[in-house]
């Protein structure tokens, strides 16, 4: 992390990225509950434009910041990653780079579970061989990151407990509504307990 994240008023910037079945979705709605406004999939070239316009447009209307990067962003775009991240540094954007890692065995189990397709796995490369891949070409920015998270034993629930509590973060304030009702009309439909 470049600067301190607690300093109120400034905008914060968090990116994650990691390897695709790692669990950066649940990591940014994690932060989307949060509230921070999330976006996915950014290319990384972007990046600036996309922090001054959330940020300093409108009168800061949102401090906290959260963008997804992972191997769907060009390769030319990953490889730059470090040097706009710096350049968000030159301006006083203060980020932190959190990388979530899995080991070989799980990423199959999960996408077998899943049955979803690898990213990579379109050029016709077997799952082993597109992880591999991906391992390769995310190298660069795992050597950039503030923090590793290894969720190769977490569940969701698990994970969603840990970015917050790594990212030294709470979870916000209890919100309670008291409704009265009367019961000839049945319970009211949004009622939890």
């Amino acid at each position: 992390m470049n600067t301190p994240a607690s300093n109120p008023g400034k905008t914060r910037l968090i990116v994650v990225s990691g390897l695709s079945g790692s669990g950066k979705s649940v990591a940014l709605r994690t932060l989307e509950d949060l509230d921070y406004y999330c976006v996915d999939n950014l290319p990384s070239a972007l990046m600036p434009a996309f922090v001054r316009a959330v940020s300093e447009d409108a009168g800061g209307l949102h401090p906290r910041l959260a963008v997804g990067v992972d191997v769907r962003n060009r390769a030319d775009d990953l490889n730059r990653l470090p040097s706009i991240l710096a350049s968000l540094a030159e301006v006083g954007i203060s980020y932190e780079l959190v990388f979530l890692d899995t080991r070989d065995d799980v990423l199959i189990k999960r996408y077998s579970e899943t049955r979803r397709r690898h990213p990579l796995s379109a050029d016709g490369l077997g799952l082993a061989d597109a992880i591999a891949l991906e391992r390769k070409l995310m190298r660069q920015v795992v050597a950039i990151a503030d923090r590793v998270i290894d969720t190769s034993e977490l569940n969701v629930h698990q994970l969603r407990r840990l970015v917050i509590a790594e990212l030294g973060m709470t979870a916000g304030s209890l919100t309670l509504l008291f409704e009265s009702f009367a019961y000839k009309r049945g319970v009211p439909p949004d009622a939890d307990f």
